[in-house]
């Protein structure tokens, strides 16, 4: 599978799940968690590249994150990523096996309307509104940053299944929300968590390479029609 990989895509393979495991070690973060970070770097990686194994990865993601997320009393992100991310990833999946680019053997890209620019944004109040009361009901730690990353990710997920790049403007909003989501029990003391918060870091530059590569996909594939 490596062999279509470029240097680069493959330097932040291993350079970021080295990184992780090493500071998993140094810190002795559980198995859990450390996993659980590596195995989310490898997912993004691979659906940066259009492939649709890392939703696959995705799936088992959203098991283990929700793990995590329940030990450190972040109850909304269990909730929604158990009960809304997780069918999402499904729907997904089966998405993009029904738009396989033969040439690239990626996913095919697809262009997002103005029209549904309009709805999103409409419905981006409703769901904030709503999540947000949702995970106060439930007493979750750091209420208003777990509400914004619930929000983008959600978006990031609906993209995702829409096939569009933009899928990787709001990772990148997220995993920026998520740094500050975890770096604050890291401040606190619990260094234990360093891989876990090294995930959206280290994804933020992956998920930039991300946006770069569909947008070269789908010139690509434009090109071949």
């Amino acid at each position: 599978m490596l062999k279509e990989w470029t240097k680069l895509e493959k330097t932040l393979l291993y350079g970021s799940c080295i990184i992780v495991l090493i500071v998993g070690i140094i810190f002795k973060s559980d198995i859990l968690t450390t996993s659980c970070s590596i195995i989310d770097i490898i997912a993004m990686l691979l659906i940066a590249k259009g492939k649709n194994i890392g939703q696959l990865l995705g799936v088992l993601i959203t098991v283990l994150y929700s793990i995590v997320s329940f030990k450190n009393g972040f109850y909304g992100e269990v909730i929604i990523y158990i009960f809304m991310m997780l069918p999402m990833y499904l729907i997904g999946i089966v998405s993009w096996i029904k738009h396989k680019n033969k040439e690239t053997n990626s996913v095919e890209i697809n262009n997002i309307y103005k029209s549904e620019w309009i709805i999103v944004s409409i419905v981006s109040v409703i769901v904030f509104t709503g999540v947000y009361y949702l995970l106060k009901a439930f007493n979750t730690n750091e209420l208003l940053v777990s509400t914004l990353s619930v929000l983008a990710s959600l978006f990031g997920i609906y993209f995702q299944i829409r096939r569009s790049r933009y899928t990787f403007s709001f990772f990148i909003i997220n995993d920026i929300i998520l740094s500050v989501l975890w770096g604050i029990p890291i401040i606190n003391g619990n260094f234990s968590l360093l891989p876990i918060f090294l995930d959206p870091v280290i994804n933020f530059l992956n998920d930039t390479y991300g946006f770069y590569n569909w947008t070269r996909l789908e010139k690509k594939q434009k090109e071949k029609c």
